[in-house]
């Protein structure tokens, strides 16, 4: 496995992996994935035997992203976190642990940032993927759909 930038050849195959995983993640089209992929701190594609088995996308405090629960978290946390915004894993490689290798270089790269923070809907297997890796619930946050999520953070400062 290794991980690789996003490309714009990669578009068509992250957004048919997003869609396996919408219920978990918020669906994506090919603008909206466009501008992410220029303005995340990581775009990365897990690429297994060559494959895209997977992405993730991250942004910083600063950064143009407009979700919700990152306006929460820099209004908690200021400029002192990583918001993991998604991960998909292919439904046939996941429970390998793919995820946790990269959370774990996620985790590194975030160490300058002092945390990293995530959403996930409680009750989920996301959510309880984030608490087992140390991840606390830090709030609620109650979205337009009527949904309510967990605003999770993970302390990297020790």
């Amino acid at each position: 496995m290794k991980l690789r930038p996003m490309t714009a050849a990669d578009v068509a195959t992250v957004l048919a992996l997003n869609a396996t995983a919408e219920g978990l993640v918020e669906p994506l089209g090919a603008d909206r994935l466009d501008w992410l992929r220029l303005i995340a701190a990581h775009a990365v594609v897990v690429d297994l035997d060559g494959a895209p088995a997977g992405f993730v996308l991250t942004f910083t405090p600063g950064s143009a992203y407009d979700g919700l629960a990152f306006e929460a978290f820099t209004q908690t946390y200021a400029d002192r976190f990583l918001y993991i915004e998604r991960i998909v894993i292919a439904a046939e490689h996941r429970r390998q642990g793919i995820a946790s290798t990269v959370y774990r270089a996620i985790e590194r790269s975030a160490r300058p940032f002092d945390r990293t923070v995530a959403a996930a809907p409680t009750d989920t297997p996301a959510y309880a993927f984030h608490t087992a890796r140390g991840y606390e619930e830090v709030g609620k946050q109650r979205l337009p759909d009527g949904t309510t999520t967990a605003l999770l953070s993970k302390d990297l400062a020790a």
